[in-house]
């Protein structure tokens, strides 16, 4: 699917010399960045929603600080 992005031409060098030094035209390198970056969202987002549907009990400060055995 084409899509045309309008972005300021600096952040556009930086994207165009990135992909001139990985040998990839500017189109496929700005293709793998963004789906990249959408599946790390993607991730996140399932991961709460799972965290959601499946809630644990929760932990005092005081307890976490010991369980990390910052208090003597």
């Amino acid at each position: 699917m084409p899509v045309t992005l309008e972005m300021p031409r600096e952040l556009e060098a930086q994207f165009s010399a990135a992909a001139k030094a990985r040998g990839v035209p500017l189109s496929d390198y700005l293709r793998d960045f963004i789906v990249e970056h959408c599946q790390d969202d993607a991730d996140d987002l399932r991961t709460a929603q799972e965290r959601l549907a499946d809630p644990q009990p929760g932990i005092s400060s005081i307890q976490l600080r010991k369980n990390l055995g910052l208090d003597c």
